[in-house]
Parts: structure tokens; C-alpha cells; sequence
């Protein structure tokens, strides 16, 4: 009975002990190469991700680092530092998320953009298991405030620029068989921008993951509008006045241990760039993202 005892009390520890993860990553961005549709040349970032916690927590921090050049070169390139901070709380049924982006830049005033800001970061979800598959559905929330600004409409900076954004969110996970999942994720974000011309913006994005064995790839869709808006739960946020429209991506990845995964990603946006000095957004245009990472959990 002892050994029995021993066993479960074991196995309970072995559940509830902490994981480590980390991710980091580096990539490129290069911008249309038509001067009418974007001021800007190309782009260089790098970065990590790291959490830690267990069954009942998720404590999140990641840091990224992003290099722009323009192509009119008496403009300096535009440094930009971002630091995310987020705790989670899990329950049986029921998970909850608060953190923190901050995002810091040398922002000149020929720029005449967001600058640096603060976005913070809250959302609730749910989840069922139906046999062995999954249903997540939730909510993320998100208030943007950037404190040096400026707005759409004028050549003088504000005290300050705010949005409220809305991400309503719904997973479904299937197990195909024993080696394949698909998983199905749709998310709405809507906008609310306190101090620009045009205030409300919303899109959609949909993406579908299918993992078989070691191997998983993930396409992803967005359509609709967003503008100074935030993703990846409240990991990437857009500081621009550029208005994003489709965007299209692709993610292969390969677990070369349970614990050691390496993926690629290719992106595509469409998007109309600000143009601060007239006050206006440039033609549709459009940018194309490269990127690589690692994970590892210990």
C-alpha cells in the first residue's frame, strides 16, 4: 500500500512541476519596393519568449528588438524595444490572463507616429473536452496609450492617443487519430481609436493547425480592417497609423524531441502605410515577413 501511495504522490508532483520554455527568434521585413506605397525600406528584429508554470499558472515575458530603415536615408532608423509581461491563472474549466506591452522607440519628429506606449492586457476563456478533443472559447481585451503622440489629423503632438480593443476568440481541437490534430482557431478584433478621424475599425482572422507526428503546419488568414491594433495575445502590437488589411501566412514546424521544436514562418500583408507629413494614407501596398525560431522546454 505504501508503494502504491508513493506511486500516485509521485506522479501528482511529476503533473504539477514547473516547465520552462524558451523560444527565441529572428527575422526580416522587406517593404514594397514601390516609393508611392511605402516610406520604408526594410526591416531586421530579434527577440525571445520565455514562461514558466504548471497546471494551475503561466507566468509569460518576452522581449523584441526591431531595426527600420527608410528609404529616404537623412530620416535614422527607427530602434524600437518591446517587453511583455503577463501572468495566467488555470482553473477546471475556466483560465484567466493580465499582463502588460510596453513599447519603446527613438521616434523622430519626422516620423510623427505613436512613439512609445503602454498596452495593457486582459482576457478570460473557457474549455471543454469533449472525448479527446477540445473547445475553447474566451475574450481578450486590450487598452492601448501611447503618452507623446500624434493623431491622424494633426502636425502636433497630442498629450495622448488611446484605443480599446476588443479580440473575442473561439478553438476547436480535433483528434484525427492517434497521430494527426486539427486545430481551428477564428478571432474577431474590434477597435475603438479615441482620437483618430475614422474610429472604429474591425477583421477576422482564421487559422487551421495540422499536426501529424513530429510535423505541423499552420495557415492563417486576416481580412477587414485593423488600425493600431494588437495580436498574438497581446504580443505583437502595431504603434503605426497604417491601416492593415489581408494579411496571409504560412508556419511549418518539426518536434525533434518532445521537448525541442523548430518552425519557419512566411507572411504577407496588405496594407495601406501612413504617410504623417501629408496626413494621409499612401496606395495600397504591401510587406513580406521571414522568420525563424526554436523552442525548447526544460
Amino acid at each position: 500500500m505504501k508503494k502504491i501511495i508513493l506511486t500516485g504522490l509521485l506522479g501528482i508532483s511529476a503533473v504539477m512541476a514547473d516547465v520552462k520554455t524558451v523560444i527565441p527568434y529572428v527575422g526580416t521585413v522587406n517593404y514594397d519596393s514601390n516609393n508611392a506605397k511605402s516610406l520604408k525600406d526594410n526591416a531586421k528584429f530579434a527577440g525571445f519568449y520565455t514562461s514558466v508554470g504548471n497546471l494551475n499558472y503561466l507566468f509569460e515575458f518576452a522581449y523584441g528588438y526591431t531595426d527600420i530603415t527608410y528609404k529616404n536615408t537623412t530620416v535614422p532608423n527607427l530602434k524600437q524595444h518591446d517587453i511583455t509581461l503577463k501572468y495566467g491563472k488555470y482553473y477546471k474549466n475556466f483560465a484567466w490572463h493580465a499582463g502588460l506591452h510596453y513599447v519603446n522607440n527613438n521616434e523622430q519628429g519626422a516620423i510623427k507616429d505613436l512613439g512609445d506606449g503602454y498596452i495593457a492586457i486582459i482576457g478570460v476563456e473557457g474549455y471543454k473536452w469533449l472525448d479527446y478533443n477540445k473547445l475553447t472559447y474566451g475574450i481578450d481585451a486590450y487598452y492601448s496609450y501611447y503618452t507623446d503622440a500624434y493623431t491622424d489629423t494633426s502636425l502636433i503632438k497630442t498629450t495622448n492617443v488611446s484605443l480599446l480593443q476588443l479580440s473575442p476568440k473561439l478553438t476547436y481541437s480535433k483528434a484525427i487519430n492517434l497521430n494527426t490534430r486539427n486545430t481551428v482557431t477564428l478571432i474577431a478584433n474590434f477597435i475603438h481609436a479615441y482620437d483618430y478621424q475614422d474610429s472604429s475599425y474591425w477583421s477576422y482572422e482564421i487559422s487551421d493547425t495540422l499536426g501529424y507526428k513530429k510535423f505541423y503546419a499552420t495557415l492563417k488568414f486576416n481580412a477587414g480592417k485593423m488600425r493600431s491594433g494588437v495580436k498574438d495575445a497581446g504580443f505583437t502590437v502595431y504603434n503605426t497609423k497604417d491601416l492593415l488589411k489581408n494579411a496571409y501566412s504560412v508556419k511549418l514546424g518539426y518536434y525533434f524531441t518532445p521537448k525541442l521544436e523548430v518552425n519557419v514562418s512566411y507572411i504577407k500583408n496588405d496594407y495601406e502605410e501612413y504617410d504623417a507629413a501629408n496626413l494621409a494614407l499612401l496606395p495600397e501596398g504591401s510587406n513580406t515577413i521571414a522568420l525563424i525560431s526554436m523552442s525548447y522546454s526544460f
